[in-house]
């Protein structure tokens, strides 16, 4: 059972707190120490991932002698750039690589909820609960909207808001009592993910589905990178939202990292860059 059939199959009341909207919970990082209140997934957020999904997730394909990334690309977007938005559960191995250093995970905020059964509203989950963790499955999933933190050397290189859910009671402990990280989960499990790229886009993170920019104002290297995207295997679904800062980390690398580099540059659009350090 995926995330969109369970939501479905439970059509909730729509919300009008202003603690977390829908929109928010995609697109907006928080700041450290906020408290943070939000609500069951709605299956009509879902239902849209879904029909984007599946017009715009299938972006490999091979033959016996070839391969291929499709994707509606930004023009503006880079071939670096093109190789992270296209990182399938292995972000962190692939940003440990670029930088040359450890990527860690910092919680910001989870909350968690369990079905008694798919026909009635989630409940709040405090862990441990060994008990509701025992009884995950597809009549009583668990699902988590979680936000974290990607960092290198103290610093965010990456904030990944996602929305997981989770249908055993093996994959229910390694998440939520082993506490292993998406990306590490699907090492744990030995599997390599199903992988769907939704959207990708430069500055503020919109609903919109990718297409390439029409714009003729120039782009900065200072402006944040984003994605949409769902990852699954059997009994473990996740929808994500990654926010990359700046884009200047892939210009400058190290220098950026370690803020020895100078000023933003200005980029022309569909002007190639590469890392330096």
């Amino acid at each position: 059972m995926s995330v969109y059939d369970l939501l479905v199959a439970h059509p909730g009341e729509p919300d009008n707190t202003s603690t977390l909207t829908r929109r928010e919970s995609w697109s907006k990082p928080s700041r450290a120490g906020q408290v943070h209140e939000v609500d069951p997934p709605f299956p009509e957020h879902f239902a849209a991932q879904k029909r984007l999904g599946s017009t715009y997730g299938s972006i490999y394909t091979y033959s016996p002698k070839s391969t291929s990334i499709n994707f509606p690309w930004p023009k503006e977007v880079t071939g670096l750039e093109r190789i992270v938005l296209s990182a399938k559960g292995d972000l962190q191995r692939m940003l440990s690589a670029f930088f040359a250093r450890p990527i860690t995970i910092a919680t910001v905020y989870s909350s968690t909820f369990y079905y008694r059964n798919i026909h009635e509203r989630p409940v709040p989950l405090t862990l441990p609960n060994p008990t509701v963790v025992a009884s995950a499955s597809r009549d009583s999933p668990i699902t988590q909207i979680r936000q974290v933190h990607l960092q290198c050397s103290n610093k965010i290189v990456c904030t990944a808001t996602s929305t997981v859910c989770i249908t055993s009671p093996t994959v229910a402990n390694l998440f939520l009592v082993e506490k292993y990280a998406i990306g590490q989960m699907f090492s744990r499990m030995g599997k390599a993910p199903e992988f769907e790229l939704i959207s990708v886009g430069l500055g503020p993170v919109t609903d919109a589905v990718t297409t390439s920019s029409q714009s003729e104002k120039p782009h900065t290297t200072d402006e944040q990178l984003w994605r949409k995207y769902r990852l699954s295997v059997e009994d473990f679904e996740c929808e994500i939202l990654e926010v990359f800062p700046t884009r200047e980390m892939f210009v400058s690398g190290l220098h950026w990292l370690e803020g020895t580099y100078g000023s933003p540059a200005q980029l022309d659009q569909g002007t190639e860059y590469v890392p330096v350090g």
